[in-house]
């Protein structure tokens, strides 16, 4: 199987449209988690959750076939009402790109909803996709101009108002091309890797510059106002980095934390005064990455202390009295734990077999308590889904 980019959430609006009706449960999962039943998706990964409104959660990510040698891949996207026990799958535009992924979701509101995924060669832009309530719409984001890309795509979006949504990703620039004496008509390439912002003005996308963007790599965006955006990520030495926009510059906003090296992967905000971001630290060179946990205030960031014992953090979630993480162990064991009144609890996932790595990808809180969503590794070299609702 191709690789599949973990990258996560956000909030997006209730669609009234046909739908493929899927089971919500198997009475096999754990006594705390409910296992949605998504045979009739078939092979899929799913790597992003969130929770919509009150009433509505989505859960996004690709599906793939096998045909022949190629692995033809289209946008997976499923959706499930509180009041509602099945989930349901809503029709999406294919991408260009052969990646067919969705990295994120945002809305506004019930008719405005943005979706974003990989640069696409072909076109020579980023597309993002636009919900006004009826339908999908395909909108190009621009490329920088003079620039070589040999890969690039967005990570996450925040969608705050109809003319104010920010997208955040990565950029691997081309620096020179040689050809390669080992291989006829191959080539090796010098790169180096970029941060990417844009924002959408209600009338088109705009690159936005931001210092250093060649010594940053950004991950995860939440815009709170038109002048308090927040954006996540690691420099180039691993060292976790924060940038924040006021309304005219940016800056860079120390995060405290007690490793050697680091990323910050996700960004959640229930306030100005309140944020919460999530990601790894590497304790020495050896080590393969312990959970981080950060916390704004409104003056500055602290590290919250997380168990010892706890793998990199992959999604983050905003919980009652605190937050909800998905992540991954040393030895590539998913793991679910929540923070509540500064308590950690750990809750378990249920087995999904010996022969089938598991990854839990992305995380959020509904009424039904914690939903994880991921990806199993099957011996055919296809992805199974995995949607698990309950745990708390």
């Amino acid at each position: 199987m191709s690789a599949i980019h973990v990258r996560r959430r956000t909030a997006v609006a209730t669609l009234a449209v046909t739908a493929i009706a899927l089971s919500a449960g198997t009475a096999h999962a754990d006594a705390r988690w409910t296992a949605a039943d998504l045979s009739a998706v078939g092979d899929a990964a799913l790597t992003g959750v969130t929770r919509v409104d009150a009433d509505t959660t989505w859960a996004y990510g690709v599906q793939v076939s096998q045909e022949g040698k190629v692995q033809p891949r289209t946008p997976l996207l499923l959706a499930r009402d509180d009041s509602e026990k099945n989930w349901r799958r809503i029709p999406m535009p294919a991408f260009a790109d052969r990646s067919n992924q969705i990295s994120g979701i945002s809305a506004v509101s019930q008719d405005d909803a943005w979706a974003v995924g990989l640069y696409e060669e072909e076109r020579g832009a980023f597309l993002t996709q636009h919900w006004d309530g009826t339908a999908w719409q395909v909108i190009d984001a621009p490329a920088p101009e003079g620039k070589r890309l040999s890969g690039a795509g967005f990570l996450d979006v925040s969608a705050r108002a109809a003319d104010d949504v920010w997208a955040v990703g990565w950029l691997i620039v081309v620096d020179s091309e040689v050809p390669d004496p080992d291989k006829p008509g191959g080539t090796i390439q010098e790169t180096h890797a970029e941060a990417l912002v844009q924002h959408w003005d209600g009338e088109a996308w705009h690159i936005v510059p931001v210092p250093d963007a060649t010594s940053l790599w950004t991950n995860s965006v939440t815009a709170l106002a038109d002048d308090d955006v927040w954006v996540s990520g690691y420099t180039s030495e691993d060292q976790p980095v924060m940038l924040h926009y006021d309304g005219r510059s940016w800056s860079r906003v120390p995060v405290p934390y007690d490793g050697v090296n680091g990323e910050l992967i996700d960004l959640e905000a229930r306030g100005a005064n309140d944020i919460w971001a999530a990601g790894r630290k590497l304790n020495d060179d050896e080590d393969t990455g312990h959970a981080l946990l950060a916390h704004w205030n409104g003056r500055s960031w602290k590290q919250v202390p997380a168990p010892a014992d706890a793998g990199r953090v992959n999604d983050l979630t905003l919980a009652p009295s605190g937050v909800a993480v998905v992540g991954e162990q040393p030895d590539r064991t998913p793991y679910v734990m929540r923070l509540r009144d500064g308590r950690w609890s750990r809750l378990p996932v249920p087995s999904g077999g010996a022969d089938a790595g598991r990854h839990l990808s992305g995380v959020a809180w509904t009424a039904r308590g914690v939903t994880a969503v991921g990806y199993a590794e099957e011996a055919t070299g296809l992805p199974s889904p995995i949607l698990l609702t309950g745990g708390n």
